[in-house]
């Protein structure tokens, strides 16, 4: 032992600490033990890898690079080192290093399953379809049963435009696992890709089935039947006579007019500390001119406590009300339990609201405090409400049926969740306020 260190049985001492602070949860003190034991024994391959992981559980991947890279240099053939460096590099985004640390772990150990699949989830990351669909392929050649691996070929497999193989990978999914949500969707939308569209409303009733009451699931079984062009069943699914219900509101309680309602509305809605500009990696909110809050039925309150039991009545004479069929599917699989959730979406002079679906709302609907003068041209239809139209992305080749609803200030909407839903495009100098609102299923 060289001058100055310290005896081997105060070591053992240290690792003993270690695992047991680790064990309660003390993780800060777990790092600090092992960096005392480094101190003391710096080439501990095995202590650097233990405090890599210490670090990766503490969600600080740059530590636990640090000392995952220290481990496989004091110990080159370490593959499980080389695999946890990999982690820590993917969690900070460094993803060409980090499929160089997953493949030294497989030039050691061919066999490592998981990282054949993080190799392929990386490469996925870089846009290297090809090269992820034949990690992903490898991780199941030693892991056939690995479900996550399976759909995530798929998935390469669709950006590939190899949309037959695509289709094998997803049913073999469904077949291990039926009721998973994603899986049914990929299906869903490789079949649409390919062109098949009735086996893509087969494979939409059977996402229905495994799963009732699913938003993505009818919503996605409207575009299918819609690209086989069978519109009396389509009609049945997307009903805007039947399942959509507007109301205009003219007296307010508590309130000397409806105008004072809004104006309280809009001043809480432009007031609200969550205002702002979704972040620009968000698939369907971010626009410049578009500013959402988060929830507006909690804390103050204010106005919204009257929109709010408003909304709840409005509801409730829905479903009491509504002339749709009562074996409909979107009747019959309402919750037993939900609850009501709304936000404010300002839309400053410019509409860009795209096509989309709130995947948690069974039940979607919007109130107008304020709207501006273009949506009287009943020609251009700019800023008003539209239901029934996807996605521009999504692979399709039919028109789809829509509505569109004249906005007014003091109407309120309601309109089966699994309808897309947008904004018509507006230019003005005026601003647009709603009040969006969902029925969310509780467990």
């Amino acid at each position: 032992m060289s001058q100055g260190a310290a005896p081997a049985p105060e070591v053992v001492v240290l690792q003993q600490q270690a695992g047991a602070l680790l064990q309660a949860g003390r993780l800060d003190d777990a790092l600090t033990v092992a960096r005392q034991i480094l101190a003391i024994q710096p080439q501990r391959a095995d202590v650097h890898a233990f405090a890599g992981m210490v670090a990766l559980r503490m969600g600080d991947p740059e530590t636990a690079a640090e000392h995952y890279r220290a481990a496989v240099t004091h110990e080159p053939q370490f593959f499980e080192a080389h695999y946890n460096l990999g982690r820590a590099l993917q969690q900070r985004g460094e993803l060409d290093a980090a499929a160089d640390a997953y493949r030294s772990a497989l030039a050691i150990k061919p066999d490592l399953a998981p990282a054949h699949h993080n190799l392929g989830n990386t490469l996925m990351a870089l846009g290297r379809h090809a090269e992820a669909a034949e990690a992903y392929a490898r991780t199941l050649e030693h892991a056939p049963d690995a479900a996550d691996s399976q759909r995530n070929l798929g998935l390469a497999l669709h950006k590939l435009e190899r949309y037959d193989e695509a289709e094998v990978a997803f049913r073999a999914v469904l077949l291990a696992r039926p009721d998973w949500n994603e899986a049914h969707n990929n299906l869903t939308d490789t079949l649409l890709a390919k062109g098949d569209a009735a086996g893509a409303v087969e494979a939409a009733a059977a996402w229905l089935a495994a799963l009732p009451g699913n938003v993505a699931a009818m919503s996605y079984h409207c575009v299918a039947l819609n690209e086989l062009g069978d519109k009396k069943r389509l009609r049945y699914w997307l009903d805007f006579e039947g399942l959509v219900r507007t109301r205009r509101y003219t007296d307010i309680p508590g309130y000397d007019s409806l105008a004072d309602f809004n104006a309280a509305l809009v001043e809480h809605v432009r007031n609200h500390p969550t205002l702002k500009v979704p972040p620009k990696d968000d698939p369907t909110y971010h626009h410049p001119s578009l500013w959402i809050t988060e929830e507006l039925l909690a804390g103050d309150k204010g106005p919204m406590a009257t929109l709010e039991q408003m909304i709840l009545e409005a509801i409730a004479d829905y479903r009491a009300t509504i002339k749709a069929p009562p074996d409909h599917p979107f009747l019959a699989q309402w919750p037993e339990r939900w609850r009501l959730t709304a936000w404010g979406v300002v839309l400053e002079g410019e509409g860009n609201l795209a096509p989309h679906l709130h995947l948690e709302g069974y039940m979607g609907g919007c109130y107008y405090p304020q709207l501006p003068d273009v949506v009287a041209d009943e020609e251009a239809k700019g800023g008003w409400f539209q239901l029934g139209r996807p996605p521009d992305a999504m692979p399709l080749k039919a028109a789809h049926e829509t509505a569109e609803i004249r906005p007014y200030e003091g109407l309120m909407v309601l309109f089966p969740g699994y309808y897309y839903h947008a904004t018509v495009p507006f230019k003005s100098p005026q601003r647009r306020i709603s009040i969006a609102f969902d029925v969310v299923a509780e467990e």
